[in-house]
């Protein structure tokens, strides 16, 4: 609860310094402790603090602490139990990020022409069960796995790719793969992405990716695990890459419409 609380009279402190600080006390904390629950700092089922914390920690008054929870009571954010405490009853659930998908296609498009690529294997294989329930695809039935390595134009290697794609008729080569950007050759296939779906994580490098990345082993990496849905909203490829983080940024820019 002292970790807790740290955070959000750190929280109120910024709060006081900005547009929060012409509104009463008790909103500018009701408002703190709304945005801790609602990101979900103070997570689900989560014992708040007591009114006599909140003053001490934000000295304020009893009422000022009171009225502030009595808010996030009326909108049903926290429920007040007689002996128990004030528990939160949002849950909350990370929101994906929405963006123009064309965009972001014809960026990792630029990004393969000012890079070199170094195709390691083409296979076609029978994928790993959670990559099999991506696809959509039967028990033994192969598709083709590509592992690359891509590097910035002075040679320094800087993601490492594994990828699996279903409905490859054509184009699936070493030389075409190191030499035509992917996104031309699974088009050519029929497989023109309407939506992409991110999952970005972090990952340690194993002995292996260690050395394709020149990254010691263990080295935290950037995990991104890309889907793409072909017009039918079938996932037709999913990608995973693995960047060595002090070569490669990971840049988004959002705006308000």
């Amino acid at each position: 609860m002292s970790e807790l609380l740290a955070t959000l009279k750190s929280e109120w402190t910024l709060a006081q310094s900005g547009a929060l600080s012409r509104v009463p006390l008790y909103h500018q904390l009701y408002s703190v402790l709304k945005a801790a629950i609602m990101d979900g700092t103070i997570p689900y089922d989560a014992q708040m603090p007591t009114e006599q914390q909140l003053a001490a920690t934000f000295e304020v008054s009893r009422i000022t602490a009171k009225r502030a929870m009595d808010e996030l009571a009326g909108e049903q954010l926290i429920a007040r139990f007689r002996g128990k405490g004030s528990h939160v009853t949002y849950q909350y659930k990370p929101q994906p990020v929405r963006a123009p998908l064309v965009g972001m296609l014809e960026n990792l498009k630029e990004m393969g022409k000012h890079s070199i690529v170094r195709v390691i294997s083409v296979e076609r294989v029978v994928p790993p069960e959670d990559i099999r329930e991506l696809l959509g695809l039967d028990d033994g039935e192969l598709v083709h796995r590509v592992i690359r390595v891509r590097s910035n134009e002075e040679g320094e290697p800087y993601a490492y790719y594994v990828s699996h794609t279903a409905g490859i008729t054509r184009g699936f080569t070493k030389r075409k793969l190191e030499s035509t950007p992917r996104l031309d050759i699974l088009r050519d296939n029929g497989i023109d992405p309407t939506r992409v779906e991110q999952v970005l994580s972090a990952e340690n490098a194993s002995i292996q990716i260690a050395a394709e990345l020149n990254v010691e082993p263990g080295a935290a990496l950037l995990s991104i695990r890309r889907q793409s849905y072909s017009a039918d909203g079938k996932v037709a490829d999913v990608l995973d890459g693995l960047y060595a983080p002090n070569r490669f940024q990971y840049a988004m820019v959002l705006s308000l419409d």
